[in-house]
């Protein structure tokens, strides 16, 4: 029996619903995309405790007047080293602050020498001889004779 004129039929909203809904999955679920794909989705993603790497702890001295750091020097730092270990080209390289002194980096993958990065910068001048042409920058040798 049809129903009658006017009233609404959900059931068939509902199919076309859940239809619209089914397609959508199967597309982003069987697409390959910039993710690789159906057989990166079921590889677990592994955290640093499980697939190993390094994780390294930078404590924060005192100042030189005897005070402790303060959020704003602990910050400048951190970024300052988030800089230094993006240098490496490592993904998902976490450099974060833990409490009032310390900065923690966490590096997953393979072992990396991180010694470099709590050190100091070093900025050295040299005296820079005046040129031919009064510019104050070097003149280039002329290029040896070729035989």
């Amino acid at each position: 029996m049809a129903p009658p004129q006017g009233q609404m039929r959900p059931g068939r909203q509902l199919a076309v619903l859940a239809g619209i809904f089914v397609v959508l999955y199967l597309l982003v679920f069987f697409s390959g995309g910039a993710s690789g794909g159906f057989k990166d989705r079921l590889e677990p993603r592994l955290g640093l405790d499980l697939i190993g790497g390094t994780r390294l702890t930078l404590e924060a001295k005192n100042t030189v007047g005897g005070q402790a750091p303060t959020a704003e020097n602990l910050e400048e730092a951190r970024q300052i080293i988030e800089n230094r270990v993006n240098a490496f080209g490592v993904a998902e390289a976490e450099v974060v602050t833990e409490g009032n002194r310390n900065i923690v980096i966490s590096l997953p993958g393979e072992n990396r020498d991180l010694t470099d990065v709590g050190t100091p910068a070093e900025l050295r001048f040299r005296k820079v001889l005046k040129g031919t042409d009064g510019s104050g920058a070097i003149s280039a040798p002329p290029p040896a004779p070729t035989e």
